[in-house]
């Protein structure tokens, strides 16, 4: 297998500076439509989409990161960058909000489950924004910043037998993370309603997120075109391309500014 050299700090600025001039050229708009499958059932159109990731600068684009999975994937997504930006986040969270509402209009449920990374402030956001229509309590587990994994502990809150949740994430692209926040909601004798995230990325790649988006009600906001490979079968690797963490790119705020 080929071992791609890690990415130096300076080749970590350079992928900033680059990437800030692309957000500031028309070529970005080609770019981020390349990315969005508007064939999908995609909650918001691409148009709105587009918006959220051009104004959020929250994808990187022509770079080779190793994810918390362990896959390699040439474009990335940073939901942090989407979550600085309230207007974006409005845009969301009232479109998921407005969903739960009209979804289980007559079957309500008693909340949300979602871990405390990123995804966190976009719970808070739908919380505050169906309030008058369909109150809920927002369950918290533990997320690691260090490994990225979401914990299985439920750090704030409680849920009561036979209660009914919803599982929200930020992106998901096997499944597993969402899912597991399901999980969390069976473990303590609830019931688990829908899921939520803002982005599947799965491309098609991952037959466990089909079996999921078929078993329950299943939101995502955008459906992105983003390739992943294990380390043996991944193309950047062939080219010998340097190869970055997720952590390092995730700290790259640099970025996303004019």
């Amino acid at each position: 297998m080929t071992v791609s050299p890690t990415q130096t700090p300076a080749q970590s600025q350079a992928l900033s500076v680059a990437h800030r001039h692309l957000y500031e050229s028309p070529a970005i708009d080609a770019k981020l439509y390349a990315i969005i499958n508007t064939s999908s059932q995609a909650a918001l159109p691409a148009s709105t989409i587009h918006h959220i990731l051009r104004i959020s600068r929250a994808i990187v684009f022509d770079t080779h990161v190793e994810v918390v999975s362990g896959h390699h994937t040439g474009t990335y997504l940073r939901f942090a960058s989407v979550a600085d930006v309230p207007e974006c986040m409005t845009l969301i969270a009232q479109n998921m909000a407005d969903w739960i509402c009209s979804t289980f209009r007559f079957t309500p449920i008693a909340g949300l489950v979602t871990t405390a990374s990123a995804a966190y402030r976009l719970a808070m956001r739908v919380v505050e924004l169906a309030a008058d229509t369909m109150p809920l309590r927002l369950i918290l587990t533990p997320f690691s910043h260090e490994t990225g994994k979401i914990g299985i502990e439920i750090s704030g809150g409680e849920i009561r037998e036979g209660e009914r949740f919803v599982a929200l994430n930020d992106v998901t692209t096997r499944g597993m993370c969402v899912s597991k926040l399901g999980h969390v909601v069976t473990n303590h004798g609830g019931q688990v309603a829908g899921m939520m995230v803002f982005a599947r990325r799965d491309s098609g790649q991952f037959p466990y997120m089909q079996e999921l988006t078929t078993q329950l009600p299943f939101y995502y906001t955008a459906d992105l075109i983003m390739p992943q490979w294990e380390p043996e079968a991944c193309p950047l690797c062939q080219t010998n391309m340097s190869l970055m963490s997720w952590k390092d790119i995730e700290e790259l705020k640099d970025f996303a500014k004019c």
